[in-house]
């Protein structure tokens, strides 16, 4: 797959991958932990991962993951911090072309939107924005 998007909630997000007809398929983590960018497939070899084998194209799962250490160490300041906060969390990362996606999440899922679907996520998102104090 060449093209895709991301939509991030505070909850969820969805990696969009495809359309095929009126589906849109979708992968939907239970998680809003993301990095999306670089670096794209002529520069993966400078990614920190690159030497434990992470590949060119694909969806890999991410054994004893730095970014999961970091995240709990960094969240280690606050008063009410434990480590099981980040137990069962996973790191997937997804290699495209041109960019790379990366969660911290528990669950994951494979689903099948319609346009319409997407539209009223979408929607339902900005009227959250309209309803903060």
């Amino acid at each position: 797959m060449y093209e895709n998007f991301v939509i991030s909630t505070q909850q969820e997000t969805f990696l969009f991958l495809e359309r095929e007809g009126e589906s849109v398929h979708t992968v939907k983590f239970d998680s809003s932990n993301i990095k999306d960018g670089g670096p794209n497939d002529e520069a993966r070899s400078s990614h920190p991962l690159a030497k434990y084998g992470l590949g060119l194209y694909g969806l890999f799962e991410v054994t004893n993951s730095p970014w999961i250490k970091e995240a709990a160490s960094l969240n280690r300041v606050h008063s009410q911090h434990s480590d099981r906060l980040f137990a069962g969390q996973k790191h997937f990362v997804a290699c495209f072309k041109d960019v790379m996606f990366e969660v911290r999440c528990r669950t994951f899922e494979e689903v099948s939107l319609s346009p319409n679907q997407v539209l009223e996520l979408i929607s339902q998102q900005l009227g959250n924005l309209d309803e903060q104090d």
